[in-house]
């Protein structure tokens, strides 16, 4: 078997690995003309610029296995199955839930949005909980009449905040902590700081843009009634037909107050009306009692439920335990990281617990995968490497005397490398500058400093304009059809927000690592 396809010179490598890495990055982060030339999606783009690379041996065919980073797209992978357990549990309706008790305001719902979405994508990465949460937000702001843009924002930039405090927030942290080896608590212990205190600069930074348009708003909480309408009028003459079916029962139960009757077919809306039907007296059709009595079924359910026995409580008890494993199973996984394990077999190995306990085909586990998301990151994972091997020496000569080296380096050095970060993921993807750096760091030894200042400016950097990171993307996406966010729209409010979190939270990272 031979070793490779094409044969190029040593010194036309360069040339073509750079252009193949300027055309690829240039088709994958512009959308539009990517729709234009080649619309075949970024997995797509992604294939054909690893290929080249290949074929042509910029990266040799038997180094295949060496260049993909495995560890990144196990996690990736598993975090996604883990999601999609947690989704078939209803956590997100509990989310819901926590987002509308006893809120009184717009702006304490606003908070709301910004705290939830925030835990939620440190644990289940931004993009997911980005592409869970922002279709239940918009309805909710839709039936409370509240306007769509601060709320927009808060999933957006909320999540990318949040999902810099742990290492399987985003895809940018899970290569930086596989590759560099930083310890799970390690990378929490610092991260945490900045990301509480961006957070909270960022929710600050929302309630003042906002709050004299969300102070014309109010939430009641109270959900109105709607009416029956013509198809929903109650059947009284099927309910009689069906009671004298029963009529005979009335004799067994002589000696009761009341007979009770299922009903599931005969009314037609039970939510308004209820779902059972109460007869009084052992003799129905007496001249005092001519009518049947509706009522709602609250009560009825209420005196069944206490007649219960204590076994079947404790079984309903169980089977609500079983239906929340995920979260069992979640605390586990976070247990494992804090200790120590390996972040994506760790995960990987919860999906497995799942899936015994579970005990159905896992077809719609695996269609849950966002396999184009894996392909394109395997792809990357080589047209950088391509780049790296034959070109980024030349780039990194011009930036290597700005890479701080340790907390102990000049601010001014610091501080350079953190504009050239910040900017370069807006122009780059924060995705394909992390995977850049990281072979340069580790051949250069850098300090876990360097490590997580990079992990929080790739990150928070992606708030900076709407195409800064996949997040936003995917919040402009899903709300589209009800609200269409603009470029400078997004600017005028992502480009305060980066810099002043960068310039206040980072420090933080400098004082505590």
């Amino acid at each position: 078997m031979g070793e490779y396809v094409f044969q190029l010179d040593d010194e036309a490598k360069p040339y073509f690995s750079g252009l193949i890495f300027v055309v690829s990055l240039v088709l994958i982060c512009s959308s539009y003309l990517s729709g234009k030339v080649l619309p075949i999606g970024r997995a797509g783009i992604s294939v054909i610029g690893s290929t080249l690379m290949i074929v042509l041996n910029i990266v040799p065919p038997k180094e295949i296995n060496n260049v993909i980073n495995w560890d990144t797209l196990i996690l990736l992978m598993s975090m996604m199955m883990l999601s999609n357990y947690m989704e078939k549990a209803k956590i997100w309706e509990l989310s819901n839930r926590l987002l509308l008790y006893k809120c009184k305001t717009p702006m304490e719902f606003l908070v709301r949005v910004c705290v939830i979405c925030a835990v939620m994508a440190s644990i289940l990465t931004n993009d997911t909980v980005c592409v869970t949460i922002t279709p239940i937000i918009v309805q909710l702001c839709k039936q409370l009449h509240l306007p769509l843009l601060p709320f927009l924002l808060a999933i957006a930039t909320s999540s990318n905040i949040g999902s810099s405090a742990l290492p399987v927030g985003n895809p940018q942290n899970m290569i930086i902590s596989t590759t560099s080896n930083l310890r799970f608590f390690n990378f929490f212990k610092v991260s945490i700081v900045s990301a509480i205190l961006g957070m909270a600069i960022n929710i600050g930074l929302l309630l003042l843009y906002y709050r004299k348009e969300l102070s014309n708003y109010s939430i009641t909480g109270k959900k109105k009634q709607q009416p029956l309408n013509e198809d929903e009028q109650v059947d009284i003459e099927e309910i009689e037909k069906n009671y004298k079916e029963v009529i005979e029962l009335n004799e067994l139960h002589a000696d009761e107050d009341t007979l009770e009757i299922e009903t599931t077919n005969n009314i037609n809306n039970g939510e308004t009306i209820g779902d059972a039907i109460l007869v009084s007296s052992a003799n129905p059709y007496t001249d005092d009692n001519q009518f049947l009595s509706l009522s709602s079924s609250s009560k009825v359910l209420e005196k069944k439920q206490n007649l219960k026995p204590t076994l079947e409580n404790l079984k309903n008890v169980g089977e609500m335990l079983y239906f929340y494993r995920p979260l069992v199973v979640l605390v586990l996984v976070l247990v494992g990281f804090f200790v120590g394990f390996h972040m994506g077999f760790t995960v990987l190995f919860g999906v497995c617990i799942l899936m015994f306990l579970d005990r159905k085909d896992i077809k719609d586990l695996i269609h849950s995968v966002d396999w184009e998301l894996l392909i394109f990151f395997s792809g990357l994972f080589v047209i950088v490497d391509g780049f790296d091997r034959e070109f980024s020496r030349y780039a990194w000569k011009v930036l290597e005397k700005w890479v701080p080296i340790s907390n102990h380096d000049s601010h001014l050095k610091t501080f350079i490398f953190i504009i050239i970060v910040a900017v370069s993921c807006n122009i780059l993807g924060n995705v394909p500058l992390v995977l850049s750096l990281c072979p340069r760091f580790l051949e250069e030894s850098v300090g876990d400093f360097t490590w997580l200042l990079l992990a929080f400016v790739s990150t928070v950097a992606g708030n900076l304009t709407l195409v800064g990171s996949v997040a936003n993307l995917i919040v402009a996406e899903k709300a589209k059809f009800d609200y269409q966010i603009g470029f400078y729209e997004y600017l005028r409010f992502g480009l305060p927000s980066t810099i002043l979190v960068i310039a206040i939270a980072t420090p933080f990272i400098i004082l505590i690592s």
